[in-house]
């Protein structure tokens, strides 16, 4: 399934573009009125035209989506889902076809070009189906290899038979592998050309079978595409949906932390009131003798300073007194003028100072 094709594709076959995988061909053999046909896309997109009733529609349902799906169901494979319509009729055309039994081939040949190393790579999604009358379909396989049909593997062999799906292992080889049931058949498709993990290439395919209905336009079913389309949209990253997950599982544990912290706050609150009550009569009853201390400090305080007051105002009127008065000898200071005393002898030379009273002298000693 990973040999390189070195080389680019011969002459006659469509070269493949750089970049993603492109739809290259889809061809059908002994399918429907077809013995070998094939289409060719042209960078990866196909027109088909013809009047109605031609078969374009029946080429799109035995190839896209049927072979990304591998699901044989009428309501998968046809564009309408008409449950009348099997698969085997697409071989035995309800009995038209002249032998009771028919084998056939649909396939599709995907390509893309290394841009890097000019390798040209190549991926081709068969589906082998035989029907016998009265069985319906008898068997069917499918198949993915690296091989181009037409370059390295045919379908027909030198009678133009097509071939068994043991003559298709044959000459599949080591170059790809063939499957008996849908579900290995598309993880392989997907392997091999998608990368998108099982769930999500179901959604594609299914998506894929919604957006082909005929005239889906005129008479669309909004609830179904859009489930479609939801499906078919990739799933979110684990590490994301993880780290949603634990922020979720973190507002719950701060939604709890908060209902416990309000809790406590209302808790505290009415512990608060209580004893903000408690505080202010225990401080009234405490501050009762500083109270006592302070008005008692005031007064005195009140009592110095008039005290003051009063020492003030008599110093003051003490020096205006003092102003007042005429210069003298005096004795101490403050003192009123001291008067001169005579001693035993005769009398003191200095004349007494008129008082305006009359002085008697002194008696004699011994008289």
């Amino acid at each position: 399934m990973d040999h390189p094709v070195t080389a680019l594709p011969g002459p006659g076959l469509p070269v493949p573009a750089p970049g993603r995988w492109r739809p290259l061909r889809i061809g059908l053999v002994d399918l429907f009125h077809y013995d070998v046909e094939e289409f060719w896309f042209r960078d990866g997109r196909l027109l088909l035209r013809g009047n109605n009733g031609t078969g374009k529609s029946k080429v799109l349902a035995l190839t896209l989506p049927f072979l990304l799906d591998g699901d044989l169901s009428a309501r998968r494979v046809e564009p309408d889902g008409d449950p009348g319509k099997r698969m085997e009729w697409n071989l035995l055309l309800g009995g038209a076809h002249p032998h009771p039994e028919r084998l056939g081939y649909t396939w599709i040949e995907f390509g893309r070009l290394d841009g890097a190393t000019g390798e040209a790579h190549f991926r081709t999604l068969l589906c082998g189906l035989k029907a016998v009358a009265g069985r319906g379909i008898a068997r069917h396989w499918f198949a993915v290899t690296d091989q181009r049909i037409g370059a390295g593997l045919y379908l027909l062999d030198a009678t133009r038979t097509a071939l068994s799906r043991d003559r298709l292992a044959e000459a599949v080889g080591d170059r790809g592998m063939v499957y008996d049931t849908a579900k290995a058949y598309r993880r392989a498709v997907d392997e091999a050309l998608f990368g998108l993990g099982e769930r999500r290439y179901g959604a594609l395919v299914d998506l894929l079978i919604q957006l082909r209905q005929p005239q889906l336009s005129k008479r669309p079913s909004e609830a179904a595409l859009s489930r479609a389309l939801t499906e078919a949209l990739p799933p979110m990253d684990q590490a994301v949906v993880a780290d949603a997950a634990e922020a979720f599982r973190s507002l719950d544990e701060e939604k709890e932390e908060l209902r416990a912290a309000r809790e406590a706050e209302q808790a505290s609150s009415a512990f608060l009131d209580h004893y903000r009550r408690y505080a202010r009569l225990a401080s009234r009853r405490r501050a009762r003798l500083p109270r006592r201390e302070h008005a008692r400090y005031e007064n005195l305080q009140r009592e110095l300073a008039k005290a003051q007051a009063d020492r003030d105002r008599a110093v003051a009127d003490r020096e205006e007194a003092r102003a007042r008065a005429p210069p003298s000898t005096s004795g101490p200071r403050g003192w009123p003028p001291r008067t001169p005393r005579c001693g035993p002898g005769p009398r003191c030379a200095t004349p007494a100072r008129s008082t305006g009273r009359r002085t008697t002298p002194p008696a004699r000693r011994g008289s």
